[in-house]
């Protein structure tokens, strides 16, 4: 049986693991960064910003479905907060997964993924299926599929905070023989646009506007007094 001391020295060093498995990481690229819980990445490993700066991608050794006569199936379900940097607006995303197969006899394997953009500020949205379909087919030869698609922009504003979620299935199955799939790569390709600056016509425009009320505002704040000038004589 545990002492107290060192009872409570277990359940601080749990509460501590559990603090460090569900940690928040964030990745900084050009013009947007991305944060996701470490907790919920499954097979795959920790995200990696590309050199152009303009993707965040996820690569994986172990998120596989094998079947040797009978049925696998392997799954992932990623939530990302995409975030713009101020000075730029969202203008699409572009995801692509690919990994490889492998059928040997009777067998069959496929992959499908659903990819959701949602504005976190509004209820708009826009969702990405594929698919392979039938045309994993490929005997007794490693080979490589991928799929992709692109997404947005979301809704008549440009939102600056997004959701990007990422449900993805691999399906093996073989009555006799053997099938196997893997998923060994997600990039998210974000694009981005200036925010609108406007142009020296509209700066002239706004500032006689500012300038137009200001003038009237003094008129109204003086005529007062004048009228009370010219009563106060005529009474006297």
């Amino acid at each position: 049986m545990l002492s107290f001391p060192k009872a409570f020295l277990a359940l601080g060093l749990l509460s501590v693991a559990n603090l460090a498995q569900a940690a928040i990481i964030e990745l900084n690229a050009d013009h947007f960064s991305v944060t996701y819980e470490t907790d919920q990445l499954g097979p795959y490993a920790q995200g990696i910003v590309s050199d152009s700066q303009d993707t965040v991608y996820f690569n994986s050794n172990s998120f596989k479905a094998t079947a040797p006569g009978a049925q696998g199936v392997a799954s992932v379900l990623l939530r990302l907060t995409l975030t713009i940097d101020p000075g730029y607006t969202f203008a699409g995303l572009s995801f692509t997964e690919r990994g490889n197969y492998y059928l040997y006899g009777d067998g069959a394997v496929n992959v499908e993924t659903v990819v959701t953009l949602a504005d976190l500020a509004t209820p708009d949205s826009a969702v990405l299926n594929l698919a392979t379909g039938s045309s994993l087919d490929v005997i007794q030869q490693l080979t490589l599929w991928e799929l992709g698609g692109v997404l947005g922009p979301v809704g008549p504003d440009a939102p600056q905070t997004l959701m990007i979620t990422l449900d993805s299935t691999l399906f093996s199955s073989a009555s006799a023989g053997l099938a196997f799939i893997q998923n060994t790569y997600a990039g998210f390709q974000v694009m981005t646009e200036p925010a609108a600056v406007p142009e020296p016509s509209s700066w002239a425009l706004l500032l006689a506007g500012i300038l137009a009320a200001l003038l009237v505002g003094r008129r109204k704040v003086h005529t007062p007094s004048w009228h009370a000038a010219v009563s106060g004589s005529v009474k006297a």
